[in-house]
């Protein structure tokens, strides 16, 4: 990975933050897009005793993903400032937010987690034809697979739903199925696709849970979680194994693989690689978010 930029949303935390480490010791550098600015500079102190990489091995750059304009200007300055992007994972999400609306209107959940990606991909598209053999990761999720398949894509694209518990899996398919048209798009121009799913893993995520269920509900969840989590559950360093394997593993150059669970190749919802579906859901995506 060496002479390689790796530009990582939600590298400051969770399985996004074990990635940016794994890629810094391997020599890469790393750009670390994330909202707050405040402890995306703990993390970069952290990264660098952690890895003792060079102090321009690593750069924090301010993007919310809930925000369109955010996202905008943050890929106006990396095209004005960085050479070139060898990798663009797109990691940072949210299971459950506060505020059901961002202020564009759409849901937060969708607009974090995927109609901000979306965006973010195609403003930093030309800068990945120009490196080739460059990659773009979206970090999924199982949930992918919750969405009714017999609904097909009008399960997803409800982007302005006041639903914020019924979010979270229709935004991770739609990542995969949005990542699939890409893949086929970007077949001749040197800029491989993958979407993985990282295992259920103790993170953030989790931890937002308790404004979410409220005390009581969540005293009662949590021990549950607690067992699950020794059973199940993967911690971050673990959970960031698929993504690092997607951005280094040489025999991933050109191929038609799309979708990966515990480093290796694996079988999405069917709902998630219909070309009908991924030609609607990219248009609906594109009229979202101003394109």
């Amino acid at each position: 990975m060496r002479h390689k930029t790796v530009l990582i949303t939600g590298g400051n935390a969770g399985i996004g933050y074990e990635t940016a480490k794994e890629l810094l010791r391997r020599g890469a550098r790393v750009i670390i897009a994330c909202r707050n600015i405040s402890k995306g500079l703990q993390s970069l102190t952290k990264l660098h005793l952690e890895t003792k990489c060079k102090q321009d091995s690593i750069r924090l750059m301010e993007c919310d993903l809930s925000s369109f304009e955010s996202v905008r200007k943050f890929a106006k300055l990396y095209n004005a400032k960085e050479d070139r992007l060898d990798v663009l994972i797109c990691n940072a999400g949210l299971i459950y937010s506060p505020n059901i609306y961002t202020k564009d209107g759409l849901n937060s959940i969708m607009q974090t987690n995927y109609l901000g990606h979306f965006l973010l991909t195609n403003l930093l598209l030309d800068k990945l034809k120009q490196c080739r053999s460059s990659r773009i990761i979206n970090v999924s999720s199982s949930a992918h697979k919750y969405p009714p398949t017999n609904k097909g894509i009008t399960a997803l694209v409800n982007f302005k739903s006041d639903a914020i518990w019924g979010s979270y899996g229709p935004s991770k398919a739609c990542q995969i199925l949005s990542s699939y048209k890409l893949k086929q798009d970007l077949l001749d121009h040197g800029v491989d696709v993958f979407a993985l799913n990282p295992g259920w893993i103790w993170t953030s995520f989790q931890d937002s849970l308790h404004p979410a269920l409220g005390t009581w509900l969540f005293v009662i969840v949590y021990p549950l979680l607690i067992i699950a989590k020794f059973i199940f559950g993967k911690t971050p360093l673990t959970g960031a194994r698929t993504t690092v394997y997607c951005a280094v593993e040489p025999s991933l150059k050109d191929s038609y693989i799309l979708y990966f669970e515990n480093c290796a190749p694996a079988k999405p919802s069917s709902l998630c690689t219909n070309s009908e579906s991924a030609e609607y859901l990219w248009k609906l995506s594109c009229e979202a978010v101003g394109l």
